[in-house]
C-alpha cells in the first residue's frame, strides 16, 4: 500500500491540522531593539484564531517603534502564509489557504504565526507571497482613513502626502476605486510611479509648495509629518476634511477654517477582515498593486529596519521567511 505523507493524510481525513512542529525560527527583539534569529516554540491558536506557515512579512515603521515593548518577542504584524491550522471554533476556512492577515500578538517575523479570524483574509491571487504581505497595515491604515474617517465619496478630489510610501500607495488606490480624483505629494523620483497606480496630478514637494497648486480639496490623507498637517488646514475646502496618521491636527484652527480634522481608528472601525477582503478584489481586478522595494531573509531583518528609518521607501519592504513555490497562485 503506498503511503502518503501526514499532512496529506489530514486533510483526507478532514481535520483542522497540519504537522505543524513544536519549535521554529524566528526573529527576536533584544535590548536597544537588536534582531536575531532564534530557535523558540511554534506559537498554538487560540479560539478564533488560525496558525499559519509563514511565507513573508511585512516591514512597517511601527515595527521599529515599538520594539522596546516587544524585548524577548517576535516583532511584525504584517504577514502572508497558508493555514496550517484552525483554532477552536473556526470554520469556513481550511488548512492550506493561502492567505494574508494581521499577526498582532504572535508577531510575524517567524516561520509560524497566529492570525485571528477577524482580521484574515484570503490572498488575492494576482499577488505573490511577498506582494500579499505588504498589504495588511497599508491597506487597513488607507481605508480606515479615507473611508472611516474621510467619509470619501465618489466625484471628490483627495490630496495624499507621502503618496510613494506604503500608506500612501495603497490610499492612492484605495481613493482611485471609490471614484476620486487624486493628487499625491512625492520626491521627483517617485512622480512616474503615482502616476503608475492611479494619481492624476503629481506634485514634487521638493520643487513646490503644495499650496500653491493645490486648493479647494475635498479630503486631504497626510501620512508625511506633523509640518505638512498644520500646512494642509489652508487647501481643505469649507466643510471638507483633513485626515492625518501622523501627530496631530489643531483643533482651533481646523474649526476656525471650519474643516473636520480626524484620525482613523481601528478600536472603533470596523472589523479588518472585510475592507482586507474587498482589497483582495481590486487587487485580482487589476486594481490594487504592491510595489516591493526590497525583499530581506529573517538574518537580515535588522538591515530592513535601516531601511525603513531612513524614510523615502517605496511601497513596501518584506522579511522572506521562506521562499517557496516562485508562482503568484501558490
Amino acid at each position: 500500500m503506498r503511503s502518503i505523507g501526514l499532512a496529506t493524510l489530514t486533510l483526507v481525513l478532514g481535520a483542522t491540522a497540519w504537522a505543524a512542529p513544536d519549535r521554529m525560527q524566528g526573529v527576536q527583539v533584544g535590548d536597544g531593539g537588536t534582531l536575531s534569529v532564534r530557535e523558540m516554540p511554534v506559537p498554538k491558536p487560540g479560539t478564533g484564531e488560525v496558525l499559519i506557515k509563514v511565507r513573508a512579512a511585512g516591514v512597517n515603521p511601527v515595527d521599529w517603534k515599538a520594539a522596546g515593548g516587544r524585548v524577548g518577542q517576535v516583532p511584525g504584524t504584517d504577514v502572508a502564509g497558508v493555514i496550517d491550522t484552525l483554532g477552536e471554533g473556526v470554520s469556513g476556512w481550511t488548512v492550506g489557504e493561502p492567505v494574508l492577515g494581521f499577526a498582532r500578538q504572535s508577531g510575524s517575523y517567524a516561520e509560524y504565526a497566529v492570525i485571528p479570524v477577524s482580521g484574515l483574509a484570503r490572498k488575492p491571487k494576482s499577488l505573490s507571497f511577498e506582494q500579499a504581505a505588504g498589504v495588511p497595515i497599508a491597506a487597513e491604515t488607507a481605508w480606515r482613513a479615507l473611508h472611516e474617517a474621510g467619509g470619501i465619496q465618489k466625484g471628490q478630489t483627495v490630496l495624499i502626502h507621502g503618496a510613494a510610501g506604503g500608506v500612501g500607495s495603497a490610499a492612492v488606490q484605495v481613493a482611485k476605486a471609490a471614484g476620486a480624483r487624486v493628487i499625491g505629494t512625492a520626491s521627483a523620483n517617485n512622480l512616474d510611479f503615482l502616476k503608475s497606480i492611479g494619481a492624476d496630478q503629481v506634485i514634487d514637494y521638493r520643487a513646490q509648495k503644495f499650496e500653491d497648486v493645490a486648493k479647494n480639496v475635498d479630503l486631504v490623507l497626510n501620512t508625511a509629518n506633523a509640518e505638512t498637517t498644520a500646512r494642509s488646514v489652508s487647501i481643505v475646502r469649507p466643510g471638507g476634511t483633513l485626515v492625518t496618521i501622523v501627530g496631530s491636527t489643531d483643533a482651533a484652527a481646523c474649526e476656525a477654517a471650519k474643516i473636520r480634522c480626524a484620525k482613523p481608528d481601528r478600536n472603533t472601525g470596523a472589523p479588518a477582515a472585510g475592507f482586507l477582503a474587498k482589497i483582495g478584489e481590486l487587487a485580482d481586478a487589476g486594481k490594487f498593486k504592491v510595489y516591493v522595494d526590497g525583499v530581506y531573509p529573517m538574518a537580515e531583518a535588522a538591515k530592513a529596519w535601516d531601511k525603513s528609518r531612513a524614510g523615502h521607501t517605496r511601497g513596501k519592504l518584506i522579511i522572506q521567511v521562506s521562499p517557496g513555490p516562485a508562482m503568484k497562485h501558490q
